[in-house]
């Protein structure tokens, strides 16, 4: 009879984690907070006096509030995918650990949700990063530090279990460029970021939100900025969480179990 995954061994997992973590938080910490300064820097200022304000679902907002809370979304899908993908692949690949750790009293299964847990945790964190330093600019009301990161909890598990995935099914570490560059930056581009969704054709409209970035990127438009919620996003978004995380464990299982 299989073993029920435990709290306690998905937490000993995520601790070990976070201890390695913590040998150079400080490079973490100048990263996570330098790349959306730098975005706030040339989009926000440099685009943004160009541009001047953007009118997205019946309301206007200046480009820089607009784009800033995008990048909400795309900090999300950067931080978890690449986490999953070449963090994971890292650490199961060249250095073993999963191998490692799932010979001790802690389980296969719980090895991987302690992955995907830290995973979550380090993108989550990330995209808090860009929300307060929303609020410092002023783009942002200071309640979207607490709005936002129900969001960017669900958002950041769905994008680190496609990393998780991408690992799993990769022979090497190259071929991690296939889902990076065919569905990571499409979603980058055309998921509503950079610019209102309704700008795009009727058809490209419809793509974008079966891909799930756009449903993040509307929920973050609306969380930050006041929009209203389209109600299609939370189904496509838990769909997708549910559907990548059963598919990323499935495959990373099915790699290491010989």
């Amino acid at each position: 009879m299989p073993r029920v995954d435990s709290l306690w061994g998905v937490s000993r997992v995520w601790l070990r984690f976070f201890d390695v973590f913590t040998k150079g938080v400080w490079y973490y910490l100048v990263t996570t907070f330098l790349e959306p300064i730098l975005y706030l820097l040339s989009f926000g200022l440099g685009v943004g006096s160009l541009v001047g304000d953007v009118t997205a679902a019946g309301h206007q907002v200046s480009y820089r509030a607009f784009i800033f809370s995008g990048i909400i979304a795309q900090t999300v899908l950067f931080q978890g995918f690449m986490e999953g993908a070449y963090g994971g692949f890292v650490r199961m690949y060249y250095q073993r650990i999963f191998q490692a750790i799932a010979v001790t009293p802690i389980t296969l299964s719980e090895v991987l949700w302690g992955e995907l847990l830290w995973d979550t945790t380090k993108a989550t964190a990330a995209a808090e990063v860009v929300v307060i330093i929303g609020v410092v600019a002023g783009d942002f009301p200071p309640l979207a530090l607490v709005t936002v990161l129900p969001l960017a909890l669900v958002s950041a598990l769905l994008f680190s279990a496609l990393g998780l995935a991408a690992a799993a099914y990769a022979r090497s570490i190259e071929q991690m460029s296939y889902p990076q560059y065919l569905l990571v930056f499409p979603m980058f581009l055309f998921c509503g970021v950079f610019y209102p969704l309704e700008k795009l054709p009727p058809g490209l409209q419809i793509l974008a939100w079966c891909l799930p970035l756009t449903s993040v990127t509307s929920l973050a438009h609306s969380l930050a900025l006041g929009f209203p919620i389209e109600a299609r996003a939370f189904p496509i978004l838990l769909g997708w969480m549910t559907f990548l995380v059963a598919v990323s464990r499935r495959a990373m299982i099915r790699r290491l179990v010989k």
